[in-house]
């Protein structure tokens, strides 16, 4: 058995403990990383003597490989719960900063992850599933990967309240009570129409299939826009978007569980990808980032998608855990 650049007065580092540390260094950045998760860490740590060089030397080979450019873990509170398992600090001690640390750690992934959202939420779509509700007025929404909304049919008016995803809209003609879906930056209004509405980040993208919305941003509620079958409006925290073309069949292709792509960046279908898994899929290289992609994807089969592109674009993969491929 090889070792790893043991420290001097330290036992080696045999190849196998370095690929446990490897796995708890990614399953520490996973997004469901919860209490339970830094407590069996943690044992881990404890239960060898050469676990806490292991995970050294998987954390600086980590660095060396660039990190994670989208990883939103915070590496401090990491590096707070490796520190709370030392054997230097007194037991005692060490358990009840264990508990807090992975209490606070548990609390700020849950709103990261929009638990308060899913609080509000009266629908939720996971991430990697496709749910369809029908609404009792004969409306139909259909929600994508990791999407929350409320709906609230009064007599006067029909709402919805989108928290975060991405849903399309089939709603039931009724001039009488008009059909609205809010977001943090605006309004979409209509009577009866078929439309795709999306949040990213801090923009609200609404693609027009059929009918006609009014979209009214809240940053200017008395101005608004409105859009015609073929047409996609922006709203933004300052104000309403540009009008650009929306071309239906590939931005609703996930309706079908699918992605379409046209001589776009590989960067792009890998961002996209990533919405429909709880693991993660990094480009450490700007060149292969930048690597042209043309055609349909399966969003239910990520695994296969990571094959066809390596297959078609001649690159290869790093497959770190179940949970982390690195492409390059």
């Amino acid at each position: 058995m090889s070792a790893h650049r043991p420290n001097a007065g330290l036992p080696p580092v045999s190849d196998m403990v370095f690929d446990e540390a490897s796995r708890w260094h990614a399953r520490l950045r996973e997004p469901d990383a919860d209490a339970q998760t830094h407590e069996a860490f943690q044992a881990w740590l404890a239960s060898g003597a050469s676990h806490f060089e292991a995970y050294e030397q998987a954390d600086r080979l980590w660095a060396a490989l660039g990190g994670a450019p989208d990883q939103r873990r915070d590496e401090g509170a990491i590096t707070a719960l490796i520190e709370s398992a030392t054997p230097r600090r007194r037991l005692g001690r060490g358990i009840v900063a264990g508990l807090l640390l992975c209490l606070s750690l548990a609390g700020a992934e849950w709103v990261r992850r929009g638990g308060p959202d899913d609080l509000r939420a009266d629908h939720i779509a996971a991430i990697g599933e496709h749910r369809t509700i029908r609404l009792d007025d004969g409306s139909v929404v259909e929600l994508n990967t990791d999407t929350a909304l409320a709906i609230d049919l009064a007599p006067g008016q029909r709402r919805v309240r989108l928290f975060r995803g991405e849903a399309f809209f089939q709603v039931v003609h009724d001039p009488q009570r008009p059909f609205v879906v809010s977001t943090g930056e605006g309004e979409v209004r209509v009577t009866g129409t078929s439309f795709n509405v999306r949040l990213r980040d801090d923009v609200t993208e609404v693609g027009l299939v059929q009918g006609a919305v009014s979209l009214t941003a809240a940053a200017h509620p008395d101005a608004a826009l409105r859009l015609l079958p073929g047409e996609e409006g922006v709203l933004t925290p300052s104000g309403l978007g540009h009008v650009r073309p929306f071309e239906a069949d590939t931005a609703t292709a996930w309706r079908q569980g699918q992605m379409v792509f046209f001589r776009a960046p590989l960067g792009e279908l890998i961002e996209e990808l990533n919405r429909y898994q709880r693991g993660r899929i990094l480009i450490l290289s700007e060149r292969v980032r930048a690597l042209p992609v043309t055609g349909v994807f399966d969003t239910r089969n990520p695994a296969a998608v990571i094959d066809m592109i390596e297959a078609t674009l001649g690159i290869s993969s790093l497959r770190l855990t179940n949970a982390l491929i690195v492409l390059r």
